[in-house]
């Protein structure tokens, strides 16, 4: 008995002392740890960029729309659906522009009206009852200034599941118009730009999911 236990003792103290094969160990506990830290990081930081890419196209049209001094028309809105969609890289994104007035009456009391607004995608066009909707995203005007509000939405997929959902990144922006008072709309019609309080609807401009609709407030 003794004589098995002194090679069984200097074997242990062998095996306890061998370090080969430690990083194989190392490298198979690790790895998986390490490749889903990247993933996680990489995910999450193309959705922050995606964000930013998102906002920063949301003041790209803002800014080009408030230097119109021509009436813009449909034609030209849906264009700059089409620079929002190429500024994103994504084709599923929704667009709302609409025209703002803020006015003051005899006692004081200040309140904005609607002058125009057109919509792409799954927005719905702004009305007078649904612009109390977004009243609180509005800036406090002078009487009688207008202002023009660009809502966009762009959904977002990640690449990999590490426990992101899909995601809509919705941006509010509010422009005052740089060379004029106010931008005009024209929808082509022999109306425009006349004064009346009717809303106008084109059934050819509302195509269902995807299409583009508008009232105007002159």
């Amino acid at each position: 008995m003794t004589s098995l236990r002194a090679p069984l003792l200097s074997l242990a103290r062998r095996y306890q002392r061998e370090d080969q094969g430690t990083w194989s160990v190392e490298a198979v506990i690790m790895a998986p740890l390490i490749m889903f830290s990247l993933v996680f990081c990489y995910t999450f930081f193309t959705a922050f960029q995606a964000k930013s890419e998102a906002n920063k196209a949301n003041y790209t049209i803002s800014d080009y729309l408030s230097r119109q001094t021509d009436p813009v028309t449909p034609a030209f809105l849906n264009g700059t659906a089409d620079l929002y969609r190429f500024l994103n890289n994504s084709g599923d994104i929704d667009m709302r522009v609409s025209e703002v007035k803020f006015s003051l009456d005899s006692n004081g009391n200040g309140s904005y009206s609607l002058v125009w607004s057109y919509a792409v995608g799954d927005f719905s066009p702004l009305t007078t009852n649904s612009l109390s909707d977004v009243e609180n995203r509005l800036p406090l005007l002078a009487n009688g200034e207008e202002v023009l509000l660009v809502e966009t939405v762009r959904t977002w997929s990640p690449l990999f599941d590490v426990g992101l959902a899909e995601l809509a990144f919705a941006d509010t922006v509010t422009t005052k118009p740089r060379f004029a008072t106010q931008v005009l709309f024209d929808d082509g019609s022999a109306s425009s730009g006349s004064s009346n309080t009717d809303t106008t609807d084109d059934p050819n401009m509302d195509q269902g999911s995807g299409g583009r609709r508008y009232n105007r407030y002159y």
